[in-house]
Formats: structure tokens, C-alpha cells, sequence
């Protein structure tokens, strides 16, 4: 019991920390391990288990190909295809149809990628078209297509850090893997109705909130993120990599994190990018929050904490709760706590007690498995629900501008996820 209660106390304190964001995230999770350590709660072997995890070599891995795909010019030539099919009499024609083209590339580039990645590409994209495409205003374009990439990302296992947070809960409490294309099916009906609200009520919405931005401040975002000169050598050593990580991810051959480091391996030693370059410009506050994060989650659930709390909550109701309305109280906390914390720890703190509270009624896992993570990933509503939100700042958005366009979007998808939930998944 003591050490429950102590478990619980170091993981409440880190995720305080987490969300109070005046420290890095990596040395916060590096805090909490090497408490549970200290306070004999586990072994460092188990506390710091989560490096063995293969979602630390996925996102290593997607990371590094990121970079080969920006360092061979690949972007330089989706810049080139967006404009290509761009056209219009007007603005708003202009407009809505690069972000189809434009939100259509993000979401298939992030759905194999990490979306962080993807989502920094496509920044980049955006603010070159709106610099060459007078007409273009870089506000309208910039924060629709990231929403984009992001729910392109909520279509496989390797999209998005909370994706992969929650297959590694899932596996940890279960002994069940999540499957690469599992939440392929919601993801491509939650991607379509995204795009169509984005491209229809979205664009009039964007059109009256912001006024076009002068020429000067275009000129200067596009001096601050040129684009890398295409690179044909480097262009098809990049596609040879991401075709073979594709194959291999469908055909599951090999772990997804095997194959993500095979895709690094290939860029790196066709010479599209350098090893020491690439080491330098990895996110490895990411990583090791993620290695750390997982280790804390391991261990919270060994300890006992988790089933302790579920089994209070069950004793203390006296009639068998509906899931139904069990799962839409979990999405709707888990977006309203994932618009103000990262969404990988709110699968971290969320999910493990919904798992532990399902299998103890006898339900299914599976739509609580889904339900939360897709709630989670797709949080947008405030720069504060990730950093491919928050790094639009950059272009000029202010705190209130996420909140007037997201808000519309957040509620369709939120609904979206709880009704289609209920219509794939049996309880």
C-alpha cells in the first residue's frame, strides 16, 4: 500500500510539472523515474524501461527521415505540386483548393511519419506558397493544414506520439499489441469530415477572421524557412527508403520501430543526410520524455495503483454502469485535459485507469482503447494541446484565433469519435 502511495504521488507531481511547463519535459521525466528509484518503488531497470519501448526508435527513426526528405528537396517539390493544381478566379477558390492538395499530402505523409515532423515540413510549405502566391493569405492556409496532418496521423500507429503512448498502455495492461492500420478505419471517416468542414464553414470562418498580411511580413517569413534545392541523387534514395518502410509496415515483417530504423539507416548511409547533422537537430527532450513517461506508466501500473483506483470506483457504485456513457465521459475528459496538457500524457494518466475500469465490467477494450486515444491525438483547440499547434504561433496567430476557428472543428470531431466508436466497436 505504501508504495501505491508513493507511486501516485511521484507520477501526480510530474504530471504537475508537466503542465506547469517551466521545466523541460525530459528533465521532469527523468525526475520522476529516478524518484520511484530512490523511494524503492523499482529497480532503474524497470523505471527506465521505457528505452526498450519501440516507440522510442519510431520516433528516432521518422525523425531522421524527416530531415532526408527536407535535406533531398522533396518539399521544394510538394511546394511545386500544391501550386501546380492551386488555381482559381479567386482567392477563396485558390485557397480552399490548396488546402485539399495541401491537406491531403500532409495527412498521407504523417499517417508514416511522425506528425511533428510533418506537420514542422508543412509549416515551411505554407508559408513558401503564401510568400509566392500574392493572393494567398499564409494565416488561412497555416493552421487548417496542420489540423490536417493531424488527423492523417490519428490514421496509423506510428502518426502520432499519443498514438503510440496508448499501444504501449494497451500492451502493458493487456498483453495486446495495437496493429498498424487499427484506427485506419475511423481515422479515414474522421479525416474526410475534417476536410470537409475545413474546406467549406472552416475557410468562410478563416476568410472573415483574418485580414490579408502586407507583402513586407510575407517576405520576411520566407527569409526566416527557405527551401532546401532538390536534390535528384538524394530525392531517390529518400523514396527508396520511405517505399521499403512502407512495404515493411504493411507487411508487419519486421516491429514498427525495426523499420523506422532500417528507413534512418538507409538515408543515412545513401549520404542524404549526416549522421553527427541529424544526431544534432533530433528532438531528444521528446525522446526521452517519451522513454521516461513510459518507464513511469510501467511501473504505476505494476505497482497496483491504477487497479486500486478502479476498484474503489466500482465498489462505490451501486448499479452497473452503461458504457456507452462510461466512454463519452472518458472522451470528453480526455479532450477537454488534452487541450490544456499533452496529449501523450493525458493517454499516459487516462487510458490505463479506462482499461483497468473495462475489464473489470466485462466490457470490450477495444472502443475504450480507440475512443481515448483518437480523443487525445486530436485535441486541437489550444496552442497548449501539443507543439504542432503551438509552433503555428510563429505565423501570427494569437491565443483567442485558435479558439474562434478551432472550436467548431473540436466539437465535430469530438462528436464524431464518440458516435462512430459506438457504431465500429462492440462492448
Amino acid at each position: 500500500m505504501v508504495i501505491c502511495l508513493v507511486a501516485l504521488i511521484v507520477f501526480a507531481v510530474c504530471v504537475v510539472l508537466f503542465i506547469w511547463d517551466k521545466f523541460p519535459l525530459a528533465s521532469v521525466a527523468i525526475l520522476g523515474c529516478t524518484a520511484l528509484v530512490l523511494f524503492k518503488v523499482c529497480t532503474v531497470q524497470e523505471a527506465f524501461s521505457g528505452f526498450t519501448s519501440d516507440i522510442v526508435f519510431i520516433v528516432f527513426g521518422t525523425e531522421i527521415f524527416g530531415m532526408a526528405f527536407q535535406e533531398s528537396g522533396l518539399n521544394a517539390l510538394t511546394v511545386k505540386l500544391i501550386q501546380k493544381y492551386a488555381t482559381g478566379k479567386t482567392a477563396t477558390a485558390i485557397t480552399r483548393k490548396i488546402l485539399i492538395v495541401g491537406g491531403i499530402i500532409a495527412a498521407v505523409l504523417s499517417a508514416f511519419l511522425n506528425n511533428q515532423v510533418v506537420c514542422s515540413l508543412m509549416m515551411v510549405i505554407c508559408i513558401n506558397i503564401a510568400t509566392q502566391m500574392k493572393e494567398v493569405h499564409v494565416k488561412h492556409i497555416t493552421l487548417p493544414i496542420i489540423y490536417l496532418a493531424i488527423l492523417g496521423g490519428q490514421c496509423t500507429l506510428i502518426g502520432a506520439p499519443a498514438t503510440l503512448a496508448a499501444s504501449s498502455v494497451l500492451e502493458k495492461t493487456t498483453g495486446n499489441k495495437m496493429l498498424f492500420f487499427d484506427l485506419l478505419p475511423m481515422g479515414t471517416i474522421i479525416f474526410v469530415i475534417g476536410t470537409l468542414y475545413i474546406c467549406t464553414l472552416g475557410c468562410r470562418k478563416g476568410t472573415k477572421m483574418w485580414q490579408k498580411v502586407t507583402t513586407t511580413d510575407q517576405i520576411m517569413l520566407y527569409d526566416n524557412e527557405s527551401l532546401q534545392t532538390v536534390d535528384r541523387k538524394k530525392c531517390i534514395v529518400t523514396a527508396v527508403a520511405g517505399g521499403l518502410m512502407l512495404v515493411l509496415f504493411i507487411t508487419e515483417t519486421f516491429s514498427v520501430g525495426t523499420v523506422s530504423l532500417i528507413g534512418a539507416l538507409i538515408c543515412i548511409f545513401g549520404g542524404v543526410v549526416k549522421q553527427k547533422q541529424s544526431f544534432a537537430k533530433l528532438d531528444w527532450n521528446i525522446l526521452i520524455w517519451l522513454g521516461c513517461s513510459i518507464g513511469m506508466a510501467n511501473v504505476l501500473n505494476e505497482s497496483g495503483v491504477i487497479q486500486s483506483c478502479c476498484t474503489a470506483l466500482q465498489n462505490a457504485l451501486s448499479y452497473m454502469p452503461s458504457p456507452y456513457v462510461v466512454l463519452a465521459g472518458l472522451v470528453v475528459i480526455t479532450t477537454i485535459i488534452s487541450n490544456f496538457v499533452a496529449n501523450t500524457t493525458t493517454v499516459i494518466m487516462v487510458l490505463p485507469f479506462a482499461l483497468q475500469f473495462a475489464e473489470q465490467f466485462g466490457w470490450n477494450v477495444t472502443p475504450f482503447v480507440i475512443g481515448i486515444t483518437m480523443a487525445a491525438g486530436l485535441s486541437v483547440l489550444t496552442p497548449l494541446s501539443c507543439g504542432f499547434i503551438g509552433m503555428t504561433v510563429r505565423v501570427g496567430y494569437q491565443f483567442s484565433d485558435y479558439v474562434k476557428y478551432g472550436l467548431g472543428f473540436q466539437l465535430l470531431i469530438t462528436a464524431s469519435v464518440i458516435v462512430l466508436t459506438f457504431l465500429m466497436y462492440q462492448f
